[in-house]
This record gives structure tokens, sequence and C-alpha cells, in this order.
């Protein structure tokens, strides 16, 4: 049996979702002043409550208190210069990794509240502020960390298991260097850290 989330997060779901709402915005008087404000106040509005819902999912985290310890070995990054970094042991508590990585979406939110002002103020395009007026939602409701903390998911298995692995930008293909939970990894990282 399916699952909302998957359904809801299938990137067919996401094309289909897009291609409705550009058709019915089509329909709008986009270019009449008065309705402009009124989107852009919208857009605003939307997006700072998603910002508060994600601070309350912090509240709710730092409420239930989770210090199961978590450790794994955060892979290489890739720097500006083309050089990678070095791997990283991380010893952490579900609640703390929780806590960050919901700043992680709080700061990815404010980067598309810039991106999508540019493009409406530089480009006129008005079309990604009633999408994204919609999908700050979705997005928030589907995220991993709603789906432990509101929708009670199992993190036993699965993609909610932490740490998260990193997603692909499309969601067709599994994205980059994933976090290693193997006893071997942590002990080759600790040896690393040792030597240091």
């Amino acid at each position: 049996m399916l699952s909302l989330s998957r359904v809801v997060n299938h990137p067919l779901f996401n094309f289909i979702f897009f291609m409705g709402i550009r058709q019915v915005t089509k329909r709008l008087p986009l270019e009449d002043p008065t309705y402009l404000w009124s989107l852009r106040t919208l857009y605003l509005v939307c997006q700072f409550i998603a910002v508060g819902m994600n601070y309350w999912l912090i509240w709710k985290v730092n409420k239930k208190n989770d210090t199961t310890p978590l450790r794994y070995v955060e892979p290489a990054q890739q720097q500006w210069d083309g050089t990678e970094s070095e791997e990283k042991l991380v010893s952490t508590t579900f609640k703390e990794y929780d806590v960050a990585e919901i700043k992680k979406v709080i700061k990815q939110a404010f980067t598309g509240i810039a991106m999508i002002g540019f493009l409406h103020f530089q480009f006129k395009f008005v079309q990604p502020l009633i999408i994204q007026s919609i999908m700050v939602f979705k997005t928030f409701f589907t995220s991993k960390e709603a789906r432990i903390h509101i929708w009670n998911e199992s993190t036993a298995s699965g993609p909610l298991r932490r740490p998260f692995k990193a997603d692909s930008p499309f969601g067709f293909m599994p994205g980059g260097k994933q976090p290693k939970t193997d006893k071997a990894s942590i002990k080759k990282a600790e040896k690393a850290m040792k030597a240091e």
C-alpha cells in the first residue's frame, strides 16, 4: 500500500502539481497592480508562517529531548578549489541532529526568499510567488523532520533513519556522497582523529 508521503514526495506528483498551478495562474490578472501587491503580501506571509512552523518544530524536538547517541562519518566535501576536505566523525544525539537539520531548512528558506525576490523584481516573474506560497507548506509537512515529529513515522529503517541520506535535487537518483554509519568507517575516522 502506498503511503501519502511517498505519493506527495514523488517527482511525478511535483511535476503534475506544478503544471496544474501554472495553468491556474495563467487565468489570473497578474498585471493588475493591486492584485500584484496582494500576491507579494501573500508570498511573504506564507514564507514567514513556514519559518515560524520550523521554529515550532524545533520547540517540539527540544521538548521530546531524545538524547539517543548518534555517531556517523560525514563524507568528504568538495571545496571551491576542487580539493576535498577530510571525512569527519560526528558524535551527537538525535535531538541535536534534528535541530541542526531544521536550522538548515530555515537557512534555505531565507535563501529561497532572496532568490524569488530577485526573480520577481529583476525579471518581473509573478508565478513563482504563487507557486512558492503553496509549495512552502507541502515542503514543510512532507519534510523528514515533520514526518518524524508530527506524523510519528518510524525511524527504524528507510529514508527517516538518521543520519539522513542526501537527496538528489530532482529525486530520481541518490544524491552524492552519503554519511557512513558502519563500524569500520567510524573506527577509521577515530584513528584519523587520534593521528592528528
